[in-house]
């Protein structure tokens, strides 16, 4: 389908000259000259993309700037480029601070505006995509994955669900530690209360002081810890948080109040999240022991994926499935396509095989008759995942899994190397043929490309 692209302008040869542009290569176009005009055409044009002028002139309600506010509000998911002939750099800022895409200056030339409304609207589809994917990844999300730490975990869970005792999740990055909290809470007696996520990576000082703010002469209205009560907060790259503002969670957790001297008590469950070397940060100074003890009640170490190699199927196919049931595709995974999945470290974790999923549904967008994903059919940098792997992930395992690692890696190559013949793989690697169809098994490794 054809993009559509409404151009809204007051001077009527600059919108002719535009959708001229847009319409030689296949872009639908819609043209109005004010604000009122636009906001009408919102609701029946429905584009992909719209091009503004920042003046409109005197026959407008609103002004440009104005006007993409309102844009933004009636749907945020609209990129906009913001076009004018009087351009300055606070306009620039305030335009793209305020939702658009990109914003250019008169005069432009035919091929700028075709490869930035091109760009403007593929940037636009794949956050889309991004932001479907990611309604799935809410406490309604299962702990997905066959490995001894999910089945425990499982077990576990209702036990550390239904604790008042404060929970420390630890784990490289990627890993899923904040969809375990949100799970948590979901299984909580409280879990119809609210879940407060703060991630502390990315505050200012004075994002933070506003969050802690203790001023008793104050309503404190956004004082983090009232507007959690009777809820869970998490606290989310915790590792990130200053000492000064570590010292307000401590004094907190040791009077179940944020205020001096009050008898007023809250009731909030605390989660703490760190992607960081806790230990090491304590040795460092950058975190203080005392705070560490008070939170370290319930420890939740998460391993990384390529130590639960058992998970990477699973998660696979969960994600799969769901871009099955949203786009009504028949989409699977071939043995041999697992087995590549299987054998790459995934530095990123979790969330790397979710990306990677999403952006395969994404190419395949379009191909409504592949029902299967085998190796072949994946784009380049995808069928050639395993060269990727990195050997120094190796060194972060135990002895027992990084051998089974390579033991895998290496079988694989053979079966590719002799196309699967048992017999050639049995005479190159020295092993008898029982002993390689119990190694396959013990490893998951199948044979046939079926």
């Amino acid at each position: 389908m054809n993009s559509k692209v409404l151009i809204i302008d007051d001077e009527k040869d600059i919108c002719y000259l535009i959708s001229e542009i847009l319409q030689d290569e296949k872009f639908i176009t819609e043209s109005v000259y004010n604000s009122s005009e636009a906001i009408k055409k919102l609701e029946t044009f429905n584009p992909d993309l719209i091009i503004l002028d920042v003046w409109l002139g005197p026959n407008s309600e609103l002004d440009g700037i104005e006007l993409l506010i309102k844009i933004m509000t009636i749907n945020p998911l609209i990129p906009v480029i913001v076009i004018t002939g009087h351009g300055t750099v606070d306009m620039a800022v305030s335009a793209i601070k305020n939702g658009a895409y990109d914003f250019i200056e008169k005069p432009f030339n035919s091929e700028k505006i075709t490869i930035l409304s091109k760009r403007a609207i593929e940037s636009a589809k794949l956050i889309n995509e991004n932001k479907l994917l990611k309604k799935i990844a809410h406490p309604n999300t299962p702990l997905i994955g066959n490995s001894s730490f999910i089945i425990n975990l499982k077990k576990d869970l209702d036990r550390i669900s239904k604790s008042k005792s404060r929970i420390l999740i630890t784990g490289s990055r990627g890993t899923g530690k904040k969809l375990i909290a949100q799970i948590i809470h979901k299984n909580s007696l409280g879990s119809e209360n609210l879940i407060k996520i703060i991630d502390f990576k990315n505050l200012s000082d004075s994002d933070l002081s506003e969050m802690f703010d203790d001023n008793q002469n104050k309503t404190t209205k956004n004082n983090i810890f009232i507007n959690s009560n009777n809820g869970t907060l998490v606290f989310d790259n915790i590792d990130s948080l200053p000492i000064f503002f570590q010292k307000k969670i401590l004094f907190f957790l040791e009077n179940e109040s944020f205020l001096i001297k009050s008898n007023f008590k809250l009731n909030i469950k605390i989660i703490a999240i760190s992607s960081k070397n806790i230990d090491y940060e304590i040795q460092q100074g950058n975190f203080m022991k005392n705070l560490f003890d008070r939170l370290n009640v319930i420890r939740i170490k998460v391993p990384p994926i390529s130590a639960r190699r058992e998970d990477i199927i699973p998660i696979c196919n969960y994600y799969l499935d769901y871009f099955n049931k949203y786009k009504k595709y028949n989409f699977s995974l071939s043995k041999r396509t697992s087995n590549q999945l299987e054998v790459y470290n995934w530095p990123g974790n979790v969330h790397q095989i979710i990306n990677y999923i999403e952006k395969t549904i994404i190419f395949f967008q379009d191909s409504n008759s592949k029902s299967n994903y085998v190796l072949d059919d994946l784009p380049i940098d995808m069928s050639k995942i395993e060269d990727n792997s990195s050997n120094e992930t190796h060194f972060s395992l135990s002895l027992k899994v990084a051998r089974q690692n390579f033991e895998r890696e290496y079988l694989l190559s053979q079966i590719k190397r002799f196309n699967g013949n048992i017999i050639k793989i049995s005479e190159f690697t020295g092993m008898e043929r029982t002993a390689l169809y119990r190694k396959f098994k013990s490893l998951n490794i199948f044979l046939n490309n079926k």
